[in-house]
């Protein structure tokens, strides 16, 4: 029997893993005696992001071995229910004890200590492929705060009225609607340049990983981040802009090349995770089109 088994280390991030295969029992015996957990344990979180070898049931449960205090090790246990449990262990032989279980019992375990409550487990275990483009889910980051406005307006004129019903106006909320929009009409304006320039690319692109790939759907390209010798942001973040949201990127590689787009294909916070060794240069810039 062969089971999927992957690797985090210490930089990587929710989701992101190495060395993915499928290995029958002996060899997952040895990737995980075989770990660097020496080194990588020094200074590791202990939660479910960790340091750790995960394997997999085609069932859909999962086992990850991870650090704990003093030099044990914990074993997070995803079962049927999809409720995450926790047993610690002294060794590593005991860790492989419970990896032999796992392959015998068909991805069944005994463990009777609960994780604690964990919102969508799932995405600890499960590989993501941090694929960017630009969708549903990054338009309604990128106009998060319009939405937030947009539903506080009506709530503070009724507030403000309650008291004073005979001085209310049905127009009032739209008014304000309509002047807030006034004053977001940039963050719209920018929105539609990025999504002229950015709605057929794609940006593969995690934290622990030195390759990521930036292209279109059709044509995609292979990068290393250890050809790139500067990353910029143009933008206005970290400031009290309404429309803070909107910035565009640039990578400069070796060969000159450069990769633009903006934060409607990545947003700006995310970005700037992605690269623990690289210096994301900020420039100040009002408006930032693309």
């Amino acid at each position: 029997m062969q089971l999927i088994s992957k690797v985090q280390y210490k930089r990587s991030e929710k989701g992101e893993f190495h060395e993915i295969a499928s290995r029958n029992l002996e060899e997952t015996v040895a990737l995980i005696k075989n770990y660097p957990w020496n080194t990588e344990r020094s200074l590791a979180s202990i939660e479910l992001t960790c340091p750790s070898v995960t394997i997999e049931y085609p069932n859909g449960t999962y086992l990850k071995a991870g650090p704990y205090f003093s030099g044990k090790f914990s074993l997070y246990y995803l079962a049927y229910n999809k409720k995450v449990y926790l047993k610690t262990v002294e060794t590593i032989e005991e860790v492989c004890q419970w990896v032999l279980k796992f392959f015998e019992q068909k991805g069944q375990l005994d463990f009777s200590e609960k994780y604690g409550f964990t919102f969508s487990p799932l995405v600890y275990f499960r590989t993501n492929p941090f694929e960017y483009t630009v969708n549903a889910n990054n338009t309604a980051k990128y106009y998060r705060f319009l939405f937030f406005m947009i539903c506080v307006i009506p709530v503070m004129c009724l507030l403000k009225f309650a008291d004073h019903p005979e001085g209310f106006s049905f127009h009032t909320p739209f008014i304000l609607m309509g002047f807030f929009l006034f004053l977001f009409s940039p963050l719209i304006y920018l929105y539609f340049n990025y999504l002229s320039a950015d709605k057929n690319k794609y940006l593969q692109l995690s934290r622990g990983h030195d390759d990521f790939t930036f292209g279109t759907h059709e044509e995609k390209i292979s990068y290393s981040k250890q050809d790139i010798i500067g990353i910029e942001a143009y933008g206005m973040h970290n400031s009290r802009s309404l429309w803070r949201e909107s910035e565009v990127f640039v990578i400069t590689l070796q060969d000159g090349e450069q990769l633009k787009f903006s934060s409607l294909l990545i947003p700006g916070y995310t970005f700037r995770s992605k690269f623990p060794d690289h210096r994301v240069t900020e420039h100040r810039a009002y408006f930032p089109p693309l």
